[in-house]
């Protein structure tokens, strides 16, 4: 059942706008707030956003777990997305598709948050699930380097089959972030604790054993 406010995330209301036509694929788009989540809340970064006119739907604290809601899932996120023109149309990618659901991440692009805890993630994910958005990151892997020539046919076609996309892989934008992420370990976050729990494991077995006196 599709719910527009996220149960689990803290609410701080933000300017509603446009609502998106409610047709096509669904989409997420990952961006971060270039602050440091040891310093930075999630609640200060969306009451930020919400001054600068640049609601997202969602800001996360990946460090502590936070998650603030400031637009519900039926309205435009105000990340800027960048737009493309089509046989002499104005394009607005922020009201394309059923949802278009846009992400804050309390971090800095230089240090891609998917390297540290990301706790909150699976009820965050669970939610995006909810609304129809495919778990796959499309495009250009993060922080990769595109073709200049094929670049805008490439993200369009990657654009229209929808998912999870980062916000310098839209189509038109002039966004930098966010960064250098791992999908896997973004969309997938049971592996990860798999992954990280036998590395854990991998780790303790060379090192020497306590002995108690």
């Amino acid at each position: 059942m599709t719910q527009a406010w996220m149960s689990a995330a803290e609410r701080i209301q933000g300017r509603a706008v446009t609502a998106p036509p409610g047709r096509g694929a669904p989409r997420a788009v990952w961006g971060v707030t270039e602050s440091d989540p040891a310093t930075r809340s999630a609640g200060e970064e969306a009451r930020h956003l919400v001054e600068r006119c640049r609601e997202t739907h969602l800001v996360w604290n990946p460090l502590t777990g936070e998650i603030v809601q400031l637009l519900p899932a039926t309205r435009r996120g105000r990340m800027e997305l960048g737009a493309a023109q089509e046989y002499a149309q104005h394009l607005d990618h922020g009201l394309e598709g059923r949802v278009c659901l846009a992400v804050a991440v309390v971090a800095r692009r230089e240090a891609p948050f998917t390297d540290g805890p990301m706790r909150g993630l699976e009820p965050l994910l669970g939610w995006l699930d909810s609304w129809g958005v495919a778990r796959r990151w499309n495009g250009t892997p993060p922080g990769a380097p595109e073709e200049p020539g094929t670049r805008d046919e490439a993200r369009a076609r990657a654009w229209s089959r929808g998912g999870h996309f980062g916000q310098d892989r839209v189509p038109g934008s002039e966004a930098t972030g966010p960064g250098h992420v791992d999908p896997a370990r973004l969309l997938d976050p049971y592996s990860r604790v798999e992954r990280d729990t036998a590395a854990d494991q991998a780790r303790s077995a060379f090192e020497p054993a306590t002995t108690s006196k």
